[in-house]
């Protein structure tokens, strides 16, 4: 070719990536990938946390991030194919469907659970992917000619999107991510005590704080310190009916590594409605989850309340067996019963109000002369419908009743939903109970309850038939000598023993 030629037809120049175009079904399709990738990430990030709460909850995180990147693989594949849009929508528009219903409707199985950065953005993300297919499946919108993508745009695009991501399943990002039950998970209580009913003996943040304003971690264990959110305390008694199935009550307490499977408590409690009942009515535990928790940031009430729990812990030591308590006074008062361990009681002891150091009742795992202890119980006379407000320091241990106990010889044979009628069968007498209050504390190492130290039920204590000898701290062959699973550095008991 001519230098002439070549001058008098120069090639078109190549259209620079600024000014190509492309169709708005391309540009839709980018962002639905990327918006589907961004939610199973933070579905996958928060999948741990909540398997080591509810292992139905985790299962299904992970199942959702999956399809999430599934739905995102798809639709790269097959790009010009409406079945791929039409999955993306599925997916992402059923969960943001449950995360809007465990926000307002108690869909499913929850209790109003509040917003939080990382589950409000997984639901942002998810609504763009459905209105991404809506338009998207629509030829004459999609087929229409736009700008195509800036690549510094998209950069700075994508990665202000993993920023976004990445710090809202951040553990440092405490605010948002703590004082949220998490995307799809089933709220806590925060409203189960009386119209007026107070408990405060000492003080205690109202709102979530930054772990670096916090003195309190190393009165809990790790798992609890990421799940627990500040509120009211949940109704650990029997007057309305339980949040979960016989099934998901199994799934936390039995172990069939120590016990019998899961199918066949389930049968035995088909078979045997008294203690089916006791479970669906609330007399071993309300809730699945973990206790509430006010943070606390005053140095002065942690080291004091450091103090306490140490005590606690020392107060055990000195009963260790079940043969102690029994040559110290206590007397059985229940069998061993999964979520709260079996009941001894000091009636000496009772009507003296809190006393740290002598607690009223002692709590084993078993009561063969061998076995161990796993916990305190204080138990308070008090009329009326508030609880009492004396015990530790803070606002974390809450009292709890139980009411029309079926009682033969002292010994409880019957939950609160015991009729009047198959107590007598059992041989025993109903009680009223309506002044006694109990709390918990677990401060013995292996016995730490993943739902809190207070903590109305602990996971801990699972479904045990037999009752043959088992290994000290709850099947660990842990001691009293041994140290407790509480997050360190955190100013605990943990913390203060070592010091």
């Amino acid at each position: 070719m001519s230098d002439e030629t070549s001058t008098a037809e120069p090639a078109a120049p190549a259209p620079s990536p600024a000014s190509s175009t492309s169709t708005l079904g391309d540009t839709l399709r980018t962002v639905a990938m990327a918006a589907s990738v961004g939610a199973a990430v933070i579905h996958f990030a928060l999948a741990p946390e909540h398997l080591s709460e509810r292992t139905r909850d985790g299962v299904f995180f992970l199942v959702v991030a999956w399809l999430q990147l599934a739905a995102a693989a798809a639709l790269y594949r097959w790009r010009n194919r409406p079945e791929p849009w039409l999955g993306a929508a599925a997916v992402n528009g059923v969960v943001f469907l449950v995360w809007l219903g465990s926000r307002t409707i108690d869909v499913p199985a929850t209790d109003h659970a509040s917003i939080g950065f990382p589950d409000g953005l997984a639901a942002g993300l998810e609504a763009i992917v459905v209105l991404a297919a809506v338009v998207a499946l629509r030829p004459s919108f999609a087929s229409r000619a736009v700008p195509g993508i800036n690549p510094v745009a998209f950069g700075v695009a994508g990665l202000a999107l993993a920023g976004l991501v990445s710090t809202s399943v951040a553990p440092g990002f405490a605010d948002d991510r703590h004082g949220s039950p998490g995307h799809g998970e089933p709220g806590h209580d925060m409203a189960s005590m009386a119209p007026g009913e107070t408990h405060d003996h000492g003080g205690a943040n109202a709102a979530q704080v930054a772990d670096a304003e916090r003195c309190d971690l190393g009165f809990n264990t790790p798992a609890f310190n990421d799940a627990a959110v500040p509120g009211m305390p949940h109704a650990h008694d029997d007057a309305t009916p339980v949040d979960f199935t016989l099934e998901e009550w199994a799934e936390v307490f039995v172990d069939p590594d120590s016990g019998p499977s899961i199918e066949q408590v389930l049968g035995y409690l088909e078979e045997n409605p008294v203690q089916r009942d006791a479970i669906l009515t609330g007399s071993m535990t309300h809730t699945l989850d973990p206790d509430p928790w006010n943070a606390l940031t005053d140095q002065a009430q942690c080291d004091q309340l450091a103090d306490e729990l140490l005590l606690a812990k020392n107060v055990a030591a000195t009963y260790p067996t079940v043969a102690d308590a029994e040559a110290a006074g206590y007397h059985k008062v229940t069998g061993y019963v999964p979520g709260i361990a079996a009941h001894y009681i000091n009636y000496g002891l009772l009507g003296d109000g809190f006393d740290l150091e002598h607690p009223e009742m002692l709590l084993y795992d078993g009561t063969e002369p061998g076995s161990h202890v796993v916990g305190l119980s204080d138990y308070i006379f008090q009329d009326g419908e508030t609880e009492p407000a004396e015990g530790y320091t803070g606002d974390n241990d809450h009292y709890h009743r139980h009411t029309g106990l079926c009682m033969r010889d002292g010994v409880v044979v019957g939950g609160s939903n015991t009729t009047e009628e198959q107590c007598a069968e059992l041989g025993g007498e109903k009680a009223d109970g309506a002044n006694g209050w109990m709390s918990h504390v677990w401060v013995v190492p292996g016995c730490e309850s993943a739902w809190g130290v207070f903590s109305g039920a602990n996971p801990s204590l699972v479904v045990r038939t037999g009752m043959g000898q088992w290994e000290s701290g709850c099947g660990t062959g842990l001691t009293m000598d041994d140290p407790l699973a509480f997050e360190e550095g955190g100013n605990g008991p943990q913390e203060l023993a070592a010091g």
